[in-house]
């Protein structure tokens, strides 16, 4: 028993004076050693070059957007400013729909143009059994997709505008009781943008955040008109500026000009209930009178022709 707790204290202190001179005899690295094992393993890493790493980017990074870039700025060239101050007011009043650009709308309008000349000097006409040379008139098309896109901005505009003109007489109710609570104007149109939805929501929106970056009220309410490009819009913010020049009780001012958009509003359709008529004279008489004259007359006409 004693000669096996001899062997392993024995074994244990052989052990542990083992490690102890590994520990000690274990020469310490200097700075450059470490350097040097530090760059080795950089070294190591396999780093791209700079033509794999151009290489390995999208397609439409590579190609399409320096393309697209070296287009907007030829056009900006070339285009007459008054060219592009029409298409910046037209896609304004359109809520710049997808954040298109003046730029990226000519593009636009010439892929339509190209597009559609192609289609029907090649596709279409040739389908129709029309000659070769006869169906080159069909680039004539082109001037059709190149307009197309201006209606589809206007009707974009015409739209939005709808939707302001709708909602313009709650809106001004709603400016009304919030300045007769006693809120600030400023205080009133935030509010009007937490409660209206769609068109009127973002113009509002971006009313508030012209003022807040400093711009003055009265520009920044000229600026919503001239995008709204609504008559009674127009009229409701020029009475609203006048007010705050003449340091007239902005709540009066806003019932008046709700109660008088509301009369405008009330002869508009006054207007179109009389001609109602007059405009459903010509489907009668095209439509209507004809079909009419068949059942009356037919039985008449195959009579004569019996007896004839």
């Amino acid at each position: 028993m004693n000669i096996l707790l001899t062997l392993g204290v024995g074994i244990l202190a052989a052990a542990g004076i083992a490690i102890a001179t590994g520990l000690i005899g274990k020469p310490k690295k200097t700075t450059q050693e470490k350097y040097a094992e530090k760059l080795s393993g950089i070294e190591e890493h396999n780093f791209m070059s700079l033509d794999e790493a151009e290489l390995s980017r999208p397609l439409s990074e590579r190609v399409l957007l320096p393309l697209k870039e070296k287009i907007a700025e030829t056009i900006d060239k070339r285009m007459p400013a008054s060219q592009q101050a029409s298409i910046k007011d037209l896609i304004a009043r359109a809520g710049t729909p997808n954040n298109i650009t003046s730029q990226s709308f000519m593009i636009v309008k010439g892929i339509s143009a190209i597009g559609f000349a192609l289609l029907a000097a090649f596709i279409f006409l040739p389908f129709a059994h029309i000659a070769f040379p006869i169906s080159l008139l069909g680039l004539a098309v082109g001037i059709g997709g190149w307009m197309l896109p201006d209606q589809w901005l206007r009707q974009k505009a015409n739209a939005r505008k709808g939707q302001v003109e709708d909602a313009l007489p709650d809106t001004i109710d709603l400016l009304t009781i919030c300045l007769d609570a006693g809120l600030t104007f400023d205080a009133a149109l935030q509010r009007i943008a937490d409660k209206v939805e769609g068109a009127t929501k973002l113009e509002f929106q971006t009313l508030l955040a012209d003022i807040r970056y400093g711009k003055p009220r009265a520009e920044a309410m000229e600026a919503m008109a001239l995008r709204i490009d609504s008559d009674d819009l127009t009229s409701f913010i020029r009475g609203i500026v006048q007010s705050q020049k003449l340091g007239v009780a902005m709540g009066e001012t806003v019932r008046i000009q709700a109660s008088e958009i509301r009369r405008k509003r009330r002869q508009k359709a006054e207007e179109k209930a009389a001609q109602a008529s007059l405009k459903m004279l010509f489907p009668m008489i095209g439509c209507i009178f004809p079909t009419l004259f068949i059942v009356l007359m037919g039985p008449v006409a195959l009579l004569l022709t019996h007896q004839s």
